[in-house]
């Protein structure tokens, strides 16, 4: 395996490439998938299959390499080269360090590994490809139930995928890929468009309606603490006048609405609970709305209940027509901006420990 970089393609400063001595197990070579290089003072000052603290410069590469040169410019001089590569469990399978003479930030650096045997994560832990460091096990988030899951992680396009497993998928469309920004992991709204599914959201309306039950959670980092209509986070409703569901942001308090028969304005899902003031901050947010059977209500931020309420009154009046928009309403006149890090719905009501998983797994 080597991982080349090219001068120039990449960040500021010398780039390099990392390749594995032929002579090293082919096993070892497979498995190595997180490969550190350090700029030392010398080879003198490093253990070999350990970090190097302190050191000139570092960078990391993927198998996939996605990085290759050292971010700032360096000083021309002899240097040592020193590279450590692990597998997906930590475990340092090789690592080798070399003399170099940089002459100019366009030189391209050479280190070869050799195998080396070091110790994997416990079993109750998992390795980070970000850092390359054992950690505790990511809680799971709750499956059962789950009918809506939006992660964002499309990287690019104009579809936001249904990844929840539940058939039919209702996948969202973005009406003006041009208003969104694509990041790793998320999807920024910088400018008023719609996110919703093709046609109607009957899995939704079919099975809330069924166990009399729902729960909506959004992982969101809001672009402001001024909009308001509600802005829309997620509804699942054809204007502003009528909705099956609502999540919204109005402008430092998060805003929720729920069809149910019998409720004044019920059609448009009146009343509207808000949480408390100041709960809504441009920082990333759990926020979590949970309906009972019994009518029960809660809110939930970050994990802390913050809201409850009772709404009386079942879900016969639900409209099984109604698309599930996104970021908007469907008239395109309640725009929501910011980050959508995950958008899930759930055909029952989650309770405080499954609110708490879910947050404690993060987006």
């Amino acid at each position: 395996m080597a991982i080349t970089a090219c001068a120039g393609s990449g960040p500021a400063g010398p780039s390099f490439e990392v390749s594995f001595d032929p002579t090293m197990p082919r096993s070892g070579r497979e498995e190595a998938v997180r490969v550190e290089v350090y700029l030392v003072d010398s080879c003198a000052n490093v253990a070999i299959g350990v970090r190097p603290v302190p050191a000139i410069a570092s960078a990391y590469v993927l198998r996939d390499g996605e990085a290759g040169a050292f971010g700032d410019p360096l000083e021309v001089g002899d240097y040592g080269l020193y590279g450590v590569a692990q597998d997906e469990n930590c475990a340092v399978v090789a690592a080798g360090c070399a003399p170099v003479t940089i002459t100019n930030a366009s030189d391209t650096l050479e280190v070869t590994l050799g195998a080396l045997a070091g110790g994997a994560c416990p079993s109750d832990q998992v390795c980070s490809l970000e850092s390359g460091n054992c950690g505790a096990t990511p809680s799971p988030r709750v499956n059962a139930g789950l009918i809506l899951l939006y992660a964002f992680d499309e990287g690019s396009g104009s579809t936001v995928a249904d990844q929840s497993g539940a058939l039919p998928a209702h996948d969202l469309a973005i009406a003006d890929p041009g208003s969104v920004t694509w990041s790793a992991g998320h999807l920024t709204v910088d400018a008023a468009t719609t996110l919703s599914t093709i046609g109607a959201a009957t899995k939704v309306h079919a099975r809330a309606t069924a166990s009399g039950e729902l729960t909506v959670e959004a992982w969101v980092k809001p672009a402001d603490v001024i909009q308001f209509g509600p802005a829309r986070i997620i509804s699942m409703s054809p204007d502003t006048q009528a909705r099956n569901f609502m999540l919204g942001q109005d402008e430092d308090t998060y805003a929720v609405r729920f069809r149910a028969d019998g409720q004044t304005d019920w059609d448009n899902g009146s009343p509207t609970l808000f949480t408390t003031p100041g709960s809504t901050t441009t920082a990333l947010t759990h926020v979590v709305h949970t309906h009972r059977a019994d009518g029960t209500e809660v809110v939930y931020i970050d994990g802390v209940a913050n809201l409850s309420s009772t709404r009386t009154g079942g879900m016969s009046m639900w409209d099984a027509t109604y698309r599930v928009v996104v970021a908007n309403e469907g008239t395109n006149d309640r725009a929501w901006l910011g980050e959508l890090h995950l958008i899930a719905v759930y055909d029952r009501a989650l309770d405080l420990g499954e609110v708490q998983q879910n947050f404690t797994a993060g987006p």
